[in-house]
């Protein structure tokens, strides 16, 4: 009877462990597990970085990050944004992705306190900027020679939260989501030049390429995609999508786990015996 179980452990149904692999993806979607997640010193640094700004204070955010990073990149921005307006900062946000200004309006949904802040005295959003490293350069030199207004057409002096700001010096620190190595203009352009703080909010791909940078204190943190996202969170104290994903990958190697232990141990039961 019991050879016929240890049998039986080795030749599971593909499919049957298809359906299971399903239904346990699908819990963390209905309703996040939180399961635990350890805090990197990068994202408790990003963190600690960004509830250091007072109110009043600039914070530029810089999407160079789409849709399609949407996953890993925007738990991460919405986390850093609540705790911004926590902090009751002055955001400015701007774009050199051609969507970006659907991150931003993604953003802006899925952070309730928005409602509370009143555009273009909080918060601005100046839209889309070209020339790539030459236009950060001249963003850290006057921004009024790169946007004259922001997205909804409204003169740029005309936004009382832009009255005292046009350039590195007036702001804060810099967050960069990234798909690229845009940051890398924001190092050179106004950390380096201007000492102007500088943070990464990027896709897991480019993490370990901007450790350097940490490391030497070039960058006061870091953010590593969906496991970022989800560290920042759980220090924020509301779970969210980032949470959600990162509940779902561990689940599902927690069962590829199960599954190799359950095979080995019908294979030692069984081994030498027909």
């Amino acid at each position: 009877m019991s050879q016929g179980i240890w049998n039986r452990l080795q030749m599971i149904d593909r499919r049957i462990i298809y359906w299971v692999l399903f239904i346990i993806l699908m819990i963390p979607f209905i309703r996040p597990l939180g399961l635990p997640v350890s805090i990197t010193d990068q994202t408790r640094d990003l963190y600690n970085g960004i509830r250091s700004v007072k109110e009043g204070e600039v914070v530029v955010i810089n999407i160079s990050s789409g849709v399609s990073a949407w996953a890993e990149c925007l738990p991460s921005l919405v986390a850093s944004v609540k705790v911004l307006n926590q902090q009751k900062a002055k955001i400015i946000f701007w774009t050199s992705f051609v969507d970006g200004q659907l991150t931003y309006e993604a953003i802006v949904s899925k952070v309730p306190s928005f409602k509370e802040r009143v555009y273009g005295t909080d918060y601005v959003y100046l839209g889309y900027y070209a020339g790539a490293e030459t236009g950060v350069a001249q963003l850290a030199k006057d921004i009024r020679s790169v946007f004259t207004a922001d997205y909804k057409g409204t003169p740029i002096n005309q936004l009382p939260i832009m009255q005292n700001v046009n350039k590195a010096e007036d702001v804060k620190l810099v967050l960069s989501s990234d798909t690229g190595d845009v940051c890398d203009y924001y190092i050179r352009q106004w950390r380096v030049p201007y000492g102007v703080p500088v943070a990464e909010i990027g896709i897991a791909m480019i993490y370990s390429s901007y450790q350097p940078h940490y490391k030497a204190g070039i960058l006061f943190g870091l953010s590593n995609g969906s496991r970022g996202g989800a560290e920042l969170e759980k220090l924020v104290g509301e779970l969210g999508d980032a949470t959600t994903t990162m509940d779902a990958i561990n689940s599902s190697h927690l069962l590829v786990i199960f599954c190799i232990v359950l095979a080995n141990l019908g294979y030692l039961a069984t081994r030498g015996k027909k």
